[in-house]
């Protein structure tokens, strides 16, 4: 099998399915009771805790753990609307976000309030002047991904941060961070950013674990009520094997990320190469590219039938973002990339992991070659 779709989801580290069968059967104590059993679980959780910290660079701050990326990216910005809701407050994010954050902030619009979503040019930056003008002293919160999930557009988290603060100082920063973990440094000291959700399932961790970084002095509202876990911002009974999960493979992410971006960026060259020799193939070109992601389009051969041709050969990619990609729509990314119809409905990604070899990419491309020269004749 040749596996080219880990900006969905990662198979698991061994390491991690390993811990997480021990804490099953060995640390299944509910981390909230005070017996013995809960402090086993509830040093599990702080262990984990502090290895996910370490990915962003210091500890002045608060990892909050939540179900998953979405989850986090509803409480960044929901929990910061909840706090200045009678202010009717200013929300401004883009035109490529992940749907997690889009229909949230769609969400927050029919709660009241005043949203607003940055264009982007051909090649996934944030149009700045456009941005600039839609800053002012009524914004509370702007959310912007550090990298797009379909093209791999990775922005200039610093700078959009900066120009937000000096807009106005009281305005809050949050970036979903889901595809840049493992991908890029996220210290929020560099970066400007007040909150940063990530996810585990994307760097060979479990699902059904993420979180949300807060920095120390920025508060929001929960979302969830209950017995207040999580500093009383996550109610409910924590996913101690979990989240133990999530804190190994952020450990052993970081040990190996410079390594690993290296590889994973000579990859992803070496394929868009290739996938450019194909006749009628268009690589989508992204300024500032992860080095994990790959568009193309095949303009004529549905982005379905092509995906499933290539499954047949055991190669799995995706049409766009997997969380929306059972929706009959096209992608809102690449419509704000101005692709139109026939590219977008033509389009796959190709997503790698430190795990992807040379012989996966060579086998990726000449299948992808052979299944495209047999639909064009179909």
């Amino acid at each position: 099998m040749i596996y080219l779709d880990n900006s969905a989801t990662t198979r698991p580290f061994p390491q991690v399915m390993t811990l997480m069968a021990d804490m099953q059967q060995n640390i299944f104590g509910n981390p909230s009771s005070l017996h013995h059993a809960g402090v086993l679980a509830e040093r599990a959780i702080m262990q984990a805790r502090e290895q996910v910290l370490e990915a962003f660079g210091q500890e002045d701050g608060n990892f909050i753990f939540t179900a998953g990326g979405t989850e986090a990216n509803n409480l960044a910005i929901l929990g910061t609307m909840l706090s200045r809701i009678h202010r009717s407050p200013r929300i401004i994010t883009s035109k490529i976000e992940h749907p997690s954050v889009m229909e949230t902030v769609l969400y927050c619009k029919n709660l009241g309030a005043d949203c607003h979503f940055v264009e982007v040019d051909s090649q996934g930056q944030i149009d700045e002047e456009h941005f600039c003008s839609l800053l002012n002293e009524e914004t509370a919160l702007v959310s912007i991904m550090s990298v797009n999930n379909e093209v791999g557009s990775m922005q200039n988290i610093a700078r959009l941060s900066a120009i937000t603060k000096a807009a106005n100082p009281k305005a809050l920063f949050h970036t979903d961070a889901v595809q840049a973990l493992g991908k890029m440094p996220l210290f929020v000291k560099e970066s400007g950013a007040d909150l940063v959700s990530v996810s585990s399932h994307k760097i060979h961790g479990p699902k059904g674990a993420g979180g949300l970084f807060i920095r120390r002095g920025i508060h929001v509202k929960p979302i969830l009520f209950g017995g207040g876990q999580e500093k009383g911002l996550r109610s409910g009974t924590q996913n101690t094997p979990a989240i133990a999960g999530f804190g190994l493979a952020t450990q052993m992410t970081l040990a190996t990320m410079k390594k690993d971006i290296v590889q994973m960026e000579q990859l992803r060259l070496h394929l868009q190469e290739g996938l450019a020799t194909i006749a009628g193939c268009q690589v989508i070109k992204v300024a500032n590219p992860a080095p994990h992601i790959v568009c193309a389009t095949f303009p004529g051969i549905r982005s379905e039938t092509l995906l499933h041709a290539l499954e047949a050969q055991q190669v799995y990619v995706s049409s766009g973002s997997a969380c929306s990609s059972n929706k009959p729509q096209l992608s809102p990314t690449l419509l704000a990339l101005g692709y139109n119809r026939k590219e977008i409905e033509g389009a796959l990604r190709f997503s790698l992991s430190p795990q992807t070899t040379l012989n996966d990419i060579n086998a990726a491309i000449a299948a992808t070659k052979e299944q495209v020269a047999f639909l064009r004749n179909v």
